[in-house]
Parts: C-alpha cells; structure tokens; sequence
C-alpha cells in the first residue's frame, strides 16, 4: 500500500497540479473542435509520460514487492536495495524498460486527458 501511494500521491498532486499550465502553453487552437482535442491529448501525453518516467523507480520497486507470492512482506526500502543491486548497483538500473513505459504513458495519458475534456465539456456544458 505504502508504494501504491508514494507513487500515485505525488503523480496525482503533478498532473493535476499542471495539466491545465501546459495546456495554456500550447499554441492556441482556435475555435476548431479538433484543434482542442489535441491540445489536450498533447498535453497529458507529454505530462503523463514525464511523470510516469520521474515515478517508474517507484513503480519497479512496488512491482517487485507484488510478485514475490508467500513468505515476510518485503519493505520498500529492503526491496529498492534487492532491486538495486540485481541491476549492477547503478541508479540507472531502475530505470531499465523506462523507454517502454514512456511510451506507454504517452498514448494513454494522451487520451484519458482528452477524453476526460470531451466528457466534462460534455455532461457539464
């Protein structure tokens, strides 16, 4: 649980917090219906894979404690160091498959964001 919510907590607080500072950024789409829909699904794609690739050492630690079956709860931090050190005892080494999950995250969070927008602007216009 402890992992589940330093990871979600803190992505939650970013998104949240700058989805709407990005999306002001972006060149102004005009009154065209389209030109909306990508600036939102521009703007949670790069903001969804930037945060899912700041959290993915998270996200490998919590990973790493939900598939060992039976036996002690490993804590977070006793696992970050069993990670830690199967990957060469290199930082870098959590971030092993990041590109993956960067590209993942693009295309999701692309679209939840934009969908999300055509469903608000939808039940509460």
């Amino acid at each position: 649980m402890s992992s589940i919510l330093m990871r979600n907590g803190p992505s939650n607080v970013l998104f949240f917090g700058l989805r709407k500072e990005i999306k002001e950024r972006l060149p102004d789409p005009g009154s065209s219906w389209w030109g909306h829909i990508l600036t939102d699904f521009v703007s949670g794609a790069f903001l969804g894979a930037f945060i899912s690739t700041v959290m993915y050492p998270v996200n490998v630690i919590k990973a790493h404690q939900q598939c060992q079956v039976g036996g002690p709860f490993l804590s977070m931090r006793t696992t970050f160091w069993h990670v830690y050190h199967a990957r060469g005892s290199r930082l870098r080494g959590l971030f092993n498959g990041a590109h993956v999950n960067y590209t993942r995250a693009l295309v999701s969070w692309g679209i939840i964001n934009a969908s999300y927008e055509i469903l608000h602007k939808l039940l509460y216009s």
